[in-house]
């Protein structure tokens, strides 16, 4: 049951019990009673021919904002109880006891437009901070509903700011301005990363290589996440440059040596891999997650960094622990090596074999630099051996004398140093998954999509934030945050 105050002007503040009407319900029955009014004055329109049968709708939609924008502005100002010494909070800073010092009017950005809601407000005589207790009750955060935030910071994380606004006005009528969706985008996506971790409790404990042991905390853990017979957990993390402003590249060396123009984000997919029936591996259904941000991978010290901190972290979240790991693939590198020998001694490590032909292409073009169509045919022929795990055979064929000399002393290089990772036919025949497309695919869907368009500049405060809303999309929990009720005081940052 819930409770309600039967008049502004009872002294005594008497209570009766009312029925709560299912949202559901509530939006049945306004919708039955404004039907024949609309019905009624869409007739009208037409029969006077002040509207086009064309914009007919259109003009509808304005009037009935401009209907719901003046009933949102009255419904959500008829609790009075931000008002009066009575009810002044606790000074959030110095604990001091505030005091009421009147209501003010300010505008609010709804997902009905703008609306101008009269808040009581209330100041400290210690500190002189103030706070509007009935804002924070509605959520209104950066002055929008929660509704409203999720619309900018959707089209804000998907498109460049300017192009989001002019959608939001096309689209939903609506007019927040380019800076004010770039800063409810970074707002959102600070709070998602907040919300993210918040809830994650217990402490993992994992053997690593040479016994090493490695410890992460979380407070909260979901229940464990059991896999089906035949399924295999995949992890993989990448990194792609993201376009940064100069103050963000101070000191910083690109590949040529010279200054760096970028920074990278580290893009990570996880995601269950099953039988297809045919031979070959596929994704389970609704099971691909993934996470990126600009931060280190620390290759002194790879599995304590952010990168290896936020893996974790994603893990925990959807119900799985390092053990779970069957497969870990990658490009390589050492400092992922490192990460996933620490934390993953259950898997078997596999350097994606897309990143191992592009060496073999490579020696194949510079020994056949006249000749292209020789130079893919012994390309397919050095990747069949390596696909069929013919490394032996692969190898002998590269140091064949020819030209290419660099081409080629890179590529013997890379699979000489990584063969133990390479078994791709052995991994074929277990039914285990070589490739890591997946994250591939997720640094130009999560990362270039967004971040490498045309003129774009890049802080690291201000791409992270997009980069989580946009991991959020697509790894389907998006919804879930908004659906998560907030804290007393509001969003969590």
């Amino acid at each position: 049951m819930a409770t309600r105050t039967v008049g502004d002007r009872d002294e005594e503040g008497k209570r009766e019990e009312a029925p709560a009407m299912p949202a559901v319900e509530l939006r049945s029955a306004l919708a039955a009673a404004m039907s024949g009014q609309v019905r009624a004055l869409a007739t009208r329109l037409m029969e006077s021919s002040e509207v086009s049968a064309a914009r007919l709708d259109g003009v509808l939609r304005e009037v009935l904002l401009e209907a719901g924008r003046l009933g949102l502005e009255s419904a959500m100002e008829v609790d009075r109880s931000d008002c009066g010494a009575a009810n002044a909070p606790q000074c959030g800073r110095c604990g001091g006891r505030m005091r009421y010092v009147g209501r003010e009017r300010s505008p609010t950005e709804t997902a009905l437009g703008t609306v101008r809601l009269s808040l009581g407000r209330h100041e400290c005589a210690t500190c002189k901070g103030s706070v509007r207790p009935r804002a924070a009750l509605l959520d209104l955060a950066a002055s929008m509903t929660p509704t409203a935030r999720r619309m900018a910071s959707e089209l804000g994380s998907a498109c460049c700011h300017e192009e989001a606004d002019r959608l939001l006005n096309v689209v939903a009528g609506v007019n927040f301005g380019a800076k004010r969706v770039e800063r409810t985008t970074r707002l959102v996506g600070d709070d998602l990363e907040a919300w993210r971790t918040e809830s994650l409790s217990g402490s993992i404990t994992v053997v690593g290589a040479g016994g090493a042991s490695n410890d992460a905390s979380f407070d909260g853990a979901p229940a464990r996440r059991l896999l089906k017979e035949g399924q295999i957990l995949c992890v993989a993390v990448d990194g792609t440059g993201v376009p940064a402003r100069p103050s963000e590249t101070a000191g910083r060396k690109g590949r040529d040596g010279k200054r760096a123009t970028t920074r990278e984000a580290k893009v990570g997919a996880i995601w269950v891999s099953e039988p297809d029936g045919e031979g070959g591996t596929r994704l389970a259904k609704d099971s691909a997650w993934y996470f990126a941000a600009i931060e280190s991978a620390a290759d002194d010290a790879p599995g304590d960094s952010p990168v290896a901190r936020r893996l974790l972290r994603e893990l925990a979240a959807l119900g799985f622990v390092p053990e779970d790991v069957g497969v870990a693939l990658g490009d390589g590198a050492d400092w992922l090596r490192r990460l996933y020998e620490g934390w993953f001694p259950n898997a078997v490590r596999i350097v994606d074999f897309f990143h191992a032909a592009e060496y073999l292409w490579a020696a194949a073009r510079g020994r056949r630099r006249d000749d292209a169509a020789a130079a893919k045919r012994w390309a397919e022929e050095l990747c069949r051996l390596l696909g069929e795990g013919r490394m032996d055979d692969a190898l002998a064929a590269l140091r064949q004398p020819g030209a290419g000399g660099d081409e080629r002393a890179k590529a013997i290089r890379y699979l000489s140093e990584r063969r133990g990772q390479m078994r791709y036919g052995e991994y074929r025949s277990r039914g285990l998954p070589i490739g890591s497309g997946r994250v591939e695919a997720a640094c130009k869907t999560v990362v270039g999509r967004r971040m490498k368009c045309t003129g774009m500049r890049w802080t690291v405060a201000g791409a992270n934030p997009v980069l989580w809303v946009r991991c959020a999309r697509l790894s389907r929990w998006f919804d879930d945050y908004w659906e998560h009720p907030p804290p007393a005081g509001g969003m969590r940052r």
